[in-house]
Parts: structure tokens; sequence; C-alpha cells
């Protein structure tokens, strides 16, 4: 849990500079509109004063939005939703989580810092993800100087990770890791899946390709299990039948019944 941890030390740190910044700073131009009416009120510049406060006002109102958005981050980031926050606590305590810095991808979802200031920390599920691409950027090294991930959603829209060349291999990781658990996502190249996708009859094909390619691989790993399963059973009946101890102690009983 300690990436998750960070990104909600993380955004609980910004809101509540944010917030309080606001608070402040509407705060002081209150009390220096205030003043002014006080001491020298200019009839001529009463709309000013009034929109003046509006913006104060307004200002304020967000201020304690941010800041209660701070001490409140679950309720904001999962709304209602106690399973869902759930199923990401048990998946963080899995070692196949991949930390990519301001990106978490564990087995059923994505958390992603973004700097958008209502929504800094976005959980999407990996199922509503349709495509997944990476452009490493090389410099005079093999090892890229920059790695961009491109991730899509079902709403075809599109959260970009930008790291730096330390996270570059940890980025991959997420890319990979994404692809692994969810094979039917979409990865091979960017420019076709843009071209595939410009207007509303090509997303909606595409989007029914994907549920296509889902459906037919989730049957196949289920007809496979099944596979699995009788398999083993039969081995299981076969080596209780040939065991020899229990064949040995069945012609123990027989001999036994028979003196008797």
């Amino acid at each position: 849990m300690q990436p998750y941890y960070a990104i909600k030390l993380k955004c609980f740190v910004l809101r509540l500079m944010m917030g309080c910044s606001l608070l402040l700073i509407s705060a002081g131009i209150v009390v220096s509109i205030l003043q002014e009416v006080m001491n020298s009120y200019d009839a001529n510049s009463r709309l000013a004063y009034i929109l003046g406060l509006l913006i104060c006002a307004l200002m304020i109102a967000l201020g304690i939005v941010l800041i209660y958005q701070a001490f409140h981050f679950e309720r904001f980031v999962f709304g209602r939703s106690q399973r869902s926050y759930d199923l990401l606590k048990k998946d963080m305590q899995d070692k196949s989580v991949v930390s990519a810095g301001n990106l978490i991808v564990t087995d059923q979802f994505m958390l992603l810092f973004s700097k958008h200031i209502f929504n800094m920390c976005k959980v999407i599920r990996l199922e509503n993800v349709i495509a997944c691409f990476e452009d490493p950027v090389y410099g005079t090294v093999a090892k890229p100087s920059e790695y961009t991930l491109y991730i899509y959603d079902r709403d075809f829209k599109c959260h970009t990770i930008v790291l730096d060349a330390k996270q570059s291999e940890a980025g991959h990781q997420a890319k990979e890791k994404i692809c692994q658990t969810h094979p039917w996502i979409y990865a091979v190249s960017r420019d076709t899946f843009l071209d595939r996708t410009m207007s509303k009859n090509s997303r909606r094909n595409f989007l029914n390709q994907i549920e296509k390619r889902k459906y037919e691989m989730n049957s196949t790993v289920n007809v496979d299990k099944e596979a699995e399963a009788e398999i083993d059973q039969m081995v299981n009946d076969a080596r209780k039948k040939l065991d020899f101890h229990s064949i040995l102690g069945k012609n123990k009983k027989d001999a036994e019944s028979k003196k008797k």
C-alpha cells in the first residue's frame, strides 16, 4: 500500500496548500475592500466593491472544498463504492503491483495522479481500458531519456503519463502488466488506433471488436480451466485405484473375512 499512500499524501498536501492559500488570499482582499469602503468610500466604485466581494466569496468556497477534499480522499476518489476500495486494497497487497512515478497498476485497477484541481487522483478499472501504447524517446544512450504512456478508456479519453529516464523501465513494466492481465486491450500501434477511431461509427465498431476479443479470450480461459480440472480429477481417481497400500489393505480384509 506504500505507493497508494504516497499518492494520497501528495494529493492531501497539494489540496491543503491550495485551499489554505485561497482562504488567506481571499481574506486579505476582503479586508482591503472593507477598509477602503470604511475609510474612503467611492460611490462610483460600488460595482467594483460588489464584484470583488463576490469573487472573494467564490475563492473562499473553493478553498473550503479543497480542504474538505484533502481530508476525505477516499470519498472523492471512490465515491460511495466501498467495494471498489476493498478490491483495490486487496490488490495492493499483491507483490506484482507496479509503481511508475504517478502511476500505480494492480491486477484490476490503475491509479493515476493528475494535476487537475478537483480530480488529482483518477482510479480506472482495467476492464474499462481499451488501448495502451508506449512512446519511448531515446537520446544518445540506449536507455530512453523520456517515456510516455498513453492509455485510452471506453470513452476514448486519453490518459497520458510522462516518465523520466529513471522511471522508464517501471513504465514499460506497467504497460506489460496491463496487457498481460487484460490481453484483449489493443496495443499494436497508436497511429492505427487513432485512424480507426476517428468517427462515431468506427469507435462503435472498435468497441464491439474489443468486447468480442474479451469474450473469446475469457471463454478460452474458462474452457482451459475446466479441462485442467477434469484431467486433475481423472489423475487423482487413477492414483486412488492404483494405490498400492489401498490394494494391500483390501486384500488383507478379504483374507480375514474368508478365515472367519
